[in-house]
């Protein structure tokens, strides 16, 4: 093992496995990344995780560093093609907006619509795919409704948002009884 951390992982990565471990290291937030780096590998050497929810399959110190010292899982996309993506998903947002008339918009058929759908279902982790996918998902022309592939991290954070969001909305009760309203 090289107990080194692969480049792959960002800071906010880090920071994350800090706070979810509960990480002892002082001003972890204004460490450079190389730093943390280091400080997250010796705190592992010396001292025993707690097993997380978010990452299961992590059990014990060693796993987590071997987790740690590989390619981050899913890098997901870079920015050109994350860019790429959306300009994609906009194009089809467009078009629903645009009362799916093929007329409206660039594009020659069906068929390209549904292979655009195709590319951007794949990433709906990024929020402008999913509202395309969203929307594209009600054209009555397409048969074979397109499934959103949002990671579990994000479909985590979207129940919270969803479910903050509830409590937030204000609601009307109906009480029925007997009330006594007295006058002076």
């Amino acid at each position: 093992m090289t107990n080194k951390i692969d480049k792959s992982f960002t800071k906010k990565d880090l920071l994350e496995f800090v706070e979810l471990y509960d990480m002892d290291i002082d001003d972890s937030l204004n460490l450079p990344k190389s730093t943390l780096q280091n400080e997250i590998i010796a705190f592992l050497k010396y001292n025993e995780i707690q097993q997380n929810d978010e990452y299961p399959e992590i059990l014990t110190n060693e796993e987590l560093i071997s987790y740690l010292e590989n390619e981050k899982p899913n890098t997901g996309l870079n920015y050109k093609d994350k860019q790429n993506i959306i300009h994609i998903a906009k194009k089809l947002i467009q078009y629903c907006r645009n009362s799916y008339l093929i007329s409206l918009t660039d594009y020659q058929s069906i068929d390209e619509i549904y292979e655009d759908g195709i590319k951007v279902s794949k990433h709906c982790d990024v929020p402008t795919c999913r509202r395309a996918i969203t929307e594209l998902n009600n054209d009555n022309k397409i048969r074979n409704k397109f499934d959103l592939h949002i990671s579990p991290k994000v479909k985590q954070h979207l129940e919270l948002k969803e479910k903050q969001k509830q409590e937030l909305t204000p609601t009307f009760r109906l009480h029925k009884g007997l009330y006594q309203v007295i006058f002076d």
